[in-house]
This record gives structure tokens, C-alpha cells and sequence, in this order.
């Protein structure tokens, strides 16, 4: 077994491009901040002001007076938590609001802009417009154990601190297909995938758009992809090779879905004998494969597409501005951060296709029902998130999208 495998060339390349990108350093982040958000920071010891030690006793007594703590999640599986989060601190009761990414992203955006401070923890991916959005109008802010300075690298510290690696990719029925039926993305350009493709809707869900946008910026190496797939320069019809595989896409007439979770459920239906493939669905939804109390899905992720896999992005944890109950808001960030067995608040996001964002896990999640899939992150190509690309192109892909689209 792999010790420490996050420790992987994919993810050095990641946080060094995370690290040209994220902005401003929390040292002197403090300089910049109103008068009256600065207070709120040393009052709670966050963001610029993230103590060296805590006193988590302290905390705890402190959380208990509060006596809740909520929090906003992309995840259906952070309910999963509840249970065990108020019986390890009892008298503080965990509140789980699964809205989406983008659902989550908003919800925190519409709200403080109001006036109005419900949220705690803001649980989700949406990397560039938790940053650009939230971050830099000061709607949240990083705070972690300090203790796990050492194992959890700096740029997942700051400017935002995540939980996790996520990724969208492409998944198929591997009742049908014993082998993944397709080698390359323009694969889903193709007459024989007309009307048997799906996808998550980009313009509901932040990763999703995420992955389009993403396609969009990485044209150069689908070009010369299309040429290795079909023997011949692309010619475009559309700004970019990007936008040409979109096209292409779009022409053969997906079906969009709201939410991946009502994908995978069509993709993986082990009674369909003509299952659609599945376009910008989690990594981490191979867990799902197999399961009884799922139904026996077969879903199988492809793996060895070319010019690449998917779409890899940090999955993040930060708190709110003005939470109003932060002492509970940071037993929570810890209990989240789990330990680096894949234990407590990393438990059900320790799976196959989930990455932990600390550098010190001894072990490898196992897939319950198919024990010989084991994919560390090394062994996988992905496109690596641009946050900032991302940001400056995803309204003019989005209006693209729902403009071809229709």
C-alpha cells in the first residue's frame, strides 16, 4: 500500500498553480480589511488573526453556549456527520443545509449582502467564485487547526482552506460496456453517441461549470487530440477547439441533469440496455458502484481519456463572516479535517476518487464492493483548476452554453 500518496507529481503541479494564483497572503490581508470586519476577525481569531495554538477545551465550552453550528454544504454526504459530531461534542448540535455548490455559494452571498448572518461553515467547491466572490468582498475566511499547519500545505491554507481534492470526469455503465466504450473526449462528438449522452447542467452547477470553462482553456490540447483522433487539423467553426468540442457535444443532443446525483443513477441503471454516458460527474461517485442499498449501480469512471481525465479542484471549508456561532464553526473545521486514517469528518468523503488535502494519510481509501479499484491521484491525468482563468471565462462560456444549448 502507498503511504502519503497525495504526495504526487499531480499534486505539486496543482498547488504551485495554486499558489501563482490565490491572492493575497493572510500576513497582510489585515491591512486591507474595514474597520469593522478587522474587529470581527481578532474578536474570533480567524483569517489574519488564526492563532499559532488553541485551546480546544476553551473552545468547546464556548461552542456549547453558542449551541449549534451551521453549516452550508455541496455534499449530501456531510449529513451522514450529524450523529457523530454531537455525540463526540455534546450540546452543540450540527445544522446541514445540501444546497450545491452553487446553491451554497449564493445563498452565503445573498444573505450577508442583506444584512442577514445565518451560515457558519461554508462547505463546497466553486473555488474561483468562493475566491473572487466571497473572499474578496470578505464574506469568509480561512481558519484551521494549527496544530495541522505541518500536513496541510500552505496554499490550502490560505487564501481559502480546503478539505479535499475533488474532480468531474466521465462516467459509463460498466454492465453494458465492460470496457470503457470511449478513448477520447471527441469520442462524444461522434453520430453513434447522438442522444446517449448526459451531463450535469452547467448553468446550475458551479463544477460543472468549472469543467466546461476548463475545456475552453485547455483548446491547444484538444486540437491536437482531434487531429490524433481523426487523422486530420480541426477547422474551426467556433473560437476555439474548446468551443468546437462543446459543439460537438451539444450536437449530439445530451440530456442535462440538475444534480449528479439523478445522473449517476441513469448512467449506472444495471437494467438499461442503452445506458447514456455521463459527462462532469464526481470522481468520488464511484463509491456509489455496486452498492445494494443503491440499487447494484454499475458505474465504472473513465480513466484513460484522452487529452485528459477531468477537471481536479480543491473542495473547500471556511467560515462565514459574522458566523454566529464561530467557536462551534471551528470544532467543526477540525472534526472535518478528520484524521490521517480517513477517520470522524473525512469518513464519508475518504473514498475512491476523493484526495485528502493533508499530506500525512497512511492510507489509501478501499472500495467497499470493488476492493482491486484503487486510484491514487499519481496515476491519473487531469487538467488542474485555473482558478483564475476560470473566473475571467465562465460568463462568457456559460452565456455560450445556454445560448447553443437551446
Amino acid at each position: 500500500m502507498r503511504t502519503r500518496f497525495i504526495r504526487s507529481l499531480a499534486s505539486v503541479t496543482l498547488l504551485a498553480v495554486l499558489g501563482a494564483c490565490l491572492g493575497v497572503p493572510q500576513a497582510s490581508l489585515a491591512a486591507t480589511l474595514p474597520p469593522e470586519v478587522d474587529a470581527w476577525l481578532r474578536e474570533v481569531e480567524i483569517g489574519p488573526y488564526q492563532p499559532s495554538a488553541v485551546d480546544w477545551d476553551k473552545v468547546y465550552e464556548a461552542a456549547k453556549k453558542e449551541g449549534k453550528v451551521v453549516i452550508y454544504t455541496s455534499s449530501s454526504r456531510t449529513i451522514s456527520l450529524k450523529e457523530e459530531f454531537e455525540s463526540l461534542y455534546p450540546g452543540v448540535t450540527l445544522e446541514v443545509y445540501e444546497l450545491g455548490s452553487t446553491g451554497s455559494i449564493e445563498k452565503v452571498e445573498r444573505e450577508q449582502l442583506a444584512g442577514i448572518y445565518n451560515c457558519d461553515v461554508l462547505h463546497a467547491s466553486g473555488y474561483p467564485s468562493q475566491l473572487h466572490l466571497l473572499a474578496n468582498m470578505n464574506m469568509i475566511f480561512p481558519f484551521y487547526p494549527p496544530e495541522l499547519e505541518s500536513v496541510i500545505p500552505k496554499e490550502f491554507r490560505e487564501p481559502l482552506v480546503a478539505q479535499r481534492y475533488e474532480s468531474r470526469a466521465i462516467f459509463y455503465n460498466s454492465k453494458v460496456y465492460p470496457e470503457c466504450p470511449i478513448d477520447s473526449w471527441w469520442d462524444l462528438t461522434k453520430p453513434e453517441w447522438r442522444d446517449r449522452i448526459a451531463i450535469v447542467d452547467p448553468v446550475t452547477d458551479a463544477s460543472s461549470l468549472d469543467l466546461i470553462t476548463t475545456i475552453v482553456l485547455n483548446a491547444d490540447e484538444l486540437a491536437k487530440d482531434y487531429e490524433r483522433e481523426f487523422g486530420r487539423p480541426i477547422r474551426l467553426t467556433t473560437p476555439n477547439a474548446g468551443y468546437e468540442l462543446l459543439k460537438g457535444i451539444i450536437a449530439n443532443r445530451p440530456k442535462i441533469y440538475a444534480r449528479h446525483t439523478d445522473l449517476i443513477k441513469v448512467v449506472g441503471d444495471p437494467n438499461s440496455a442503452n445506458p447514456p454516458i455521463g459527462i462532469s460527474i464526481p470522481f468520488s461517485s464511484l463509491s456509489y458502484a455496486e452498492d445494494p442499498a443503491r440499487g447494484g449501480l454499475k458505474l465504472m469512471v473513465a480513466t484513460d481519456i484522452k487529452p485528459a481525465v477531468g477537471l481536479l479542484y480543491p473542495s473547500l471549508m471556511n467560515i462565514t463572516y459574522k458566523a454566529p456561532h464561530p467557536n462551534a464553526a471551528k470544532l467543526l473545521i477540525k472534526y472535518l479535517f478528520g484524521t490521517n486514517k480517513g477517520e470522524l469528518g473525512m469518513r464519508p468523503f475518504f473514498v475512491v476518487g476523493n484526495w485528502a488535502a493533508r499530506i500525512d494519510m497512511v492510507e489509501e481509501p478501499v472500495h467497499e464492493y470493488l476492493p482491486d479499484v484503487r486510484l491514487p491521484l499519481s496515476d491519473l491525468n487531469f487538467w488542474l483548476m485555473d482558478p483564475v482563468g476560470i473566473w475571467e471565462t465562465s460568463a462568457e462560456v456559460q452565456d455560450w452554453w445556454m445560448i447553443n444549448v437551446q
